[in-house]
């Protein structure tokens, strides 16, 4: 967790885009909420202890309503520093005069992500204190970009996260997608534009007490495993995994996973990845056999009926012979 805070933090050039964590989650995994929370903390409270060396964080609330980073950042206040996008995103109840809905974004209508850029950059204006912040500029941490793919597709949102990137004031970009919702070509995408990319695991009860008696924690048992992939500039990717548990309370609890439990991780998803790629195998293997078994069948339909044409061209020619040998 702190390695993916460290890479956030990291300085941009001038010119270039700023880093992009991309955090993945499987349905079976728990814990995806309280890692936003556990990095958003971690930023505001490394930008109030150095604001010239940290980035200001800026959260857009896709998912949740803002009160619960509020309330999951404990005394890291991010009051004013979260964009509401998820009480009316339709613009339903503000044309209702509901109250409690002044700030909301309404980001789904049409040319709704550059809505939503022209909302984030105004966010980051009218903070207080932003010109505190022009050293070190800004981390945008989206927590959910699963209902903007679900709203645009994928090519406006990797154009959004672009625009993101490359505004002076933005150093950094997280954003988190659930990765069964998707398809294997939108998550290339999307893992092809980050810079780092994490992935939340559940672990089977086996691996729970392997890595309590490893770590010599009986009372602690791990919900997940993370993995985090940092991409370096010389092109290879350094992995680190860490164990993870959830209180009741919501937070969040990280410690060095064994190399035992990540070498059954490991094979655990060799084994999965091999049972699929044999599973779409043979589906393909099917639907090529029906594909020609429906080829052959209108090969067939198409010489039954070439007959039955050719038949009824020489009935009426030999009828046709029979009536003048007659007369």
């Amino acid at each position: 967790m702190e390695a993916a805070v460290r890479h956030l933090r990291v300085t941009k050039c001038n010119a270039s885009a700023g880093p992009f964590l991309l955090i993945q989650d499987v349905s079976q995994a728990l814990g995806r909420h309280a890692v936003c929370c556990k990095i958003t903390s971690h930023l505001y409270a490394a930008a109030a202890r150095a604001p010239a060396l940290s980035p200001q964080t800026l959260v857009l609330a896709t998912d949740h309503h803002p009160n619960c980073y509020s309330e999951c950042s404990g005394k890291a206040s991010l009051e004013g520093r979260v964009i509401d996008l998820f009480s009316d995103p339709f613009d339903f109840l503000r044309s209702l005069s509901c109250s409690g809905t002044s700030q909301a974004v309404a980001w789904r209508t049409e040319k709704g992500l550059a809505k939503l850029y022209q909302a984030t950059v105004r966010g980051l204006s009218d903070i207080d204190g932003s010109a505190e912040a022009d050293s070190a500029g800004w981390c945008v941490v989206i927590d959910s970009l699963d209902h903007l793919l679900q709203h645009a597709g994928v090519r406006e949102v990797l154009r959004f996260l672009e625009d993101l990137r490359s505004h002076s004031d933005i150093s950094s970009v997280c954003g988190m997608i659930h990765k069964d919702l998707h398809t294997p070509q939108v998550l290339a995408a999307l893992t092809s534009e980050c810079t780092a990319s994490m992935l939340l695991q559940p672990i089977q009860g086996l691996q729970k007490d392997m890595a309590a008696m490893t770590k010599g924690k009986h009372t602690w048992a791990p919900h997940g495993l993370l993995q985090l992939h940092l991409k370096r500039h010389t092109g290879r990717v350094r992995v680190e995994s860490e164990l993870y548990s959830l209180s009741q309370g919501g937070e969040i609890e990280t410690d060095a996973a064994p190399q035992e439990v990540i070498t059954a991780q490991l094979l655990a998803a060799h084994n999965v990845s091999r049972l699929e790629s044999q599973h779409d195998k043979r589906q393909e293997a099917q639907e090529r056999q029906a594909q020609a078994e429906e080829q052959a069948g209108l090969a067939l339909l198409t010489k039954q009926a070439g007959m039955k044409l050719t038949l009824t061209q020489k009935v009426p020619s030999s009828l046709g012979c029979d009536s003048a040998a007659e007369t």
